[in-house]
């Protein structure tokens, strides 16, 4: 896998793999694709009825994030990308970077469209989730 920083192999491999890096490349390298961002969202938008239907189907209708306080499992449901296509959430814990008057600091790519990064998602949770990287203890709950 191509992390464009040592220190971002070494962030997911304590998160989804208690620091193993190896693990890391073999047990979940499809979680991620390093490719720019926009190319994945457009390859996504053309399934992303398929595999809504799909989740609806797999997860029986119920939120699998249930990470917001008022989780509606129930009505508008969404696939989420569990690691997310792209997130600035490294560069400003790892490498302390800031925005500076109105530019965002640069969002990375990270995850993949694969069907195992995929979960199902109410949009109250979906919503609050956006682009941050989840927890160790929620990842290893949706990751099969």
């Amino acid at each position: 896998m191509q992390f464009e920083f040592p220190e971002d192999r070494e962030f997911f491999a304590d998160l989804l793999a208690e620091g193993d890096v190896h693990q890391l490349e073999t047990a979940y390298s499809d979680l991620f694709d390093f490719r720019h961002p926009a190319i994945k969202r457009f390859e996504f938008n053309k399934t992303r009825k398929k595999v809504l239907a799909d989740l609806i189907e797999k997860h029986k209708g119920e939120c699998q994030l249930r990470i917001h306080p008022e989780c509606t499992n129930m009505g508008v449901f969404e696939p989420d990308h569990i690691i997310p296509l792209s997130s600035n959430t490294l560069n400003k814990e790892l490498r302390k970077m800031t925005g500076t008057a109105g530019v965002k600091v640069e969002p990375q790519s990270f995850g993949s469209n694969h069907p195992r990064n995929l979960t199902l998602a109410c949009r109250r949770c979906n919503g609050f989730k956006k682009h941050r990287i989840l927890s160790g203890e929620v990842l290893k709950r949706l990751i099969p």
